[in-house]
C-alpha cells in the first residue's frame, strides 16, 4: 500500500469542539491533533455521542445506552460515505473504546486505539493492584472504585466497564497507540505485548500561538503557580499546599496561585482543598485563582502561568502531563515529582526540576533555591522558552499518520 491519505473515523463527547480543553489531557491532545491533521493528510471525520452516565441511574443508562446506539448507526452510514479507512479510538475512556471495537467489527475497518495512561491501571485515582505483572479482575477492579462517597452501584458499572475495556484491548484486531513508551511497558506488563506501536514525541507545545495570544507579563503576580485540569489528590494539589507551607517558612508573603477543576462527583476535593489551607494557615498565601467547578479556557489559563514565576505540579500519577510543555512555553521553569513519565517527556530540559515523589521539603527547598536567584530564574526561564519551541505539534500529527499508515499496511 503507498497511501499518504488516511480517513478516520473517532467518537467524541457532545461537548467536544467548544470545551476539548476541559476534557483532561487526552481530549486536549486530540483536539490539538484534529486541528493540524488535515495539513498532513489525516482527515477526521467525528461522531458525537454522549459518554457519561448521570444521576439517577435508570434515566441515565437510558440516556447513555440510547446515545451510543444512535451514535453507531451514524457511524457506520459515515463509512460507507466516506471511505473511512481507520476507526481510531482517541482516549482510553471506556464507552470510546467499547463503541469503536463494535463498530470496527461491524464494518470491517481496523481499529486503532490511542492510550494516553493505562487503562484500569493509569486511570487518576482508580485503579487495580500496585503490584507489577498483574492483570485488572473485576474483583480487584471493583476494589479500586469503591469509596465512601460513591454509590456501590456506580462503582459496580465503572468497575465492569473497565473490565470489557480491558478484554476488548486484549482483542488481536485492536492495535494500540500510545503516547509514550512508558505506557507500552506498563501494558505489556500486563499481558498486552503485542500490536503497541509507541509514538516519540507523543505531546507538542503551542509555543507560537502562546506568544502570539498571551503578551509577555514584566511583573510576575505569583511566585508560583500549580494548575491542573484536574483537581484531585494524585494530580498533586495537596502537595503543592503543603509544599507551599515549607516556602511561606521561609518567605511569609510567597504567594501561590491555584488554577483547575473538578469533574462529576469530585466536588469534596474542593472543601478538602479550602480545609488544608485554612489549616495550614496559607488563606493570605495561597489563592484558588478560577471558578474550580468551571475552570479556565486556555488563553486565560496561559495569562496566569505567565503572571507566575515557576510552575510547581507535583503529580503522583502522570504520562505526559501537557500543563508541564504550556509552562515551559511561557518561560516558567518546573517542579515535578521525579516519575517515569516526566523524566521520559521532560527529562532533557533544563529548565525541570525532579524531585523524589512525595519529597515535600525537598522540592520546598528547590523552589526557595530559585526564588532566591533572579539570575537563575531568568536563564532557565530563557532555556524553557527554547526547549517549547522546538516542540512543535505538526511533527506530532506525522508521526501519528506514519502510525496510522502501519497500522493499515500490516
Amino acid at each position: 500500500m503507498t497511501r499518504k491519505e488516511v480517513n478516520v473515523l473517532s467518537f467524541v463527547p457532545l461537548w467536544f469542539e467548544k470545551n476539548y480543553e476541559k476534557g483532561g489531557g487526552g481530549w486536549v491532545r486530540f483536539g490539538k491533533i484534529h486541528g493540524i491533521a488535515p495539513k498532513e493528510n489525516i482527515n477526521y471525520h467525528l461522531t458525537k455521542a454522549e459518554f457519561s452516565l448521570h444521576r439517577p441511574l435508570l434515566l441515565g443508562t437510558l440516556q447513555l445506552f440510547g446515545s451510543m446506539v444512535t451514535a453507531l448507526f451514524q457511524s457506520l452510514r459515515t463509512i460507507r460515505q466516506k471511505n473511512i479507512h481507520l476507526i481510531l479510538s482517541a482516549v482510553e475512556l471506556p464507552q470510546v473504546i467499547v463503541l469503536s471495537y463494535l463498530t470496527s467489527r461491524i464494518a470491517g475497518r481496523s481499529l486503532a486505539a490511542f492510550l494516553n495512561s493505562v487503562p484500569c491501571y493509569g486511570l487518576i485515582g482508580f485503579g487495580v493492584s500496585k503490584e507489577k505483572n498483574v492483570k485488572p479482575t473485576f474483583k480487584s477492579l471493583l476494589a479500586g472504585m469503591k469509596s465512601p462517597r460513591k454509590p456501590i452501584y456506580r462503582a459496580v458499572l465503572e468497575s465492569l466497564s473497565w473490565y470489557v475495556t480491558y478484554k476488548v484491548l486484549e482483542s488481536s484486531s485492536v492495535h494500540i497507540v500510545c503516547v509514550s513508551p512508558v505506557v507500552a511497558d506498563e501494558l505489556s506488563k500486563r499481558g498486552l505485548k503485542d500490536r503497541i506501536i509507541s509514538i516519540y514525541p507523543g505531546n507538542g507545545i503551542d509555543y507560537m500561538e502562546m506568544s502570539s495570544a498571551v503578551p509577555k507579563v514584566d511583573i510576575k503576580k505569583y511566585d508560583a503557580i500549580y494548575a491542573a485540569g484536574s483537581f484531585h489528590q494524585q494530580k498533586g494539589v495537596f502537595d503543592a499546599v503543603k509544599i507551599w507551607r515549607n516556602v511561606v517558612n521561609w518567605n511569609p508573603k510567597a504567594k501561590l496561585a491555584i488554577a483547575g477543576m473538578v469533574h462529576n462527583g469530585s466536588s469534596f476535593v474542593v472543601d478538602e482543598l479550602n480545609s488544608l489551607i485554612k489549616s495550614l494557615n496559607l488563606q493570605q498565601n495561597v489563592s484558588i485563582v478560577c471558578d474550580p467547578y468551571r475552570g479556565f479556557p486556555q488563553q486565560e489559563l496561559w495569562a496566569e502561568l505567565k503572571k507566575s514565576k515557576i510552575l510547581l505540579y507535583p503529580s503522583r500519577k502522570d504520562v505526559w502531563p501537557l500543563i508541564v510543555g504550556e509552562a515551559l512555553a511561557c518561560g516558567l521553569p518546573v517542579i515535578v515529582y521525579d516519575l517515569s513519565g516526566n523524566k521520559y517527556a521532560y527529562g532533557d530540559c533544563p529548565a525541570v526540576c525532579l524531585q523524589n515523589v512525595g519529597d515535600v521539603e525537598g522540592a520546598a527547598k528547590t523552589m526557595i533555591r530559585l526564588l532566591s536567584d533572579d539570575s537563575l530564574l531568568r536563564n532557565l526561564s530563557h532555556k524553557a522558552r527554547q526547549y517549547a519551541e522546538n516542540h512543535s505539534w505538526t511533527h506530532v500529527v506525522e508521526l501519528e499518520r506514519k502510525a496510522y499508515l502501519a497500522i493499515l499496511e500490516s
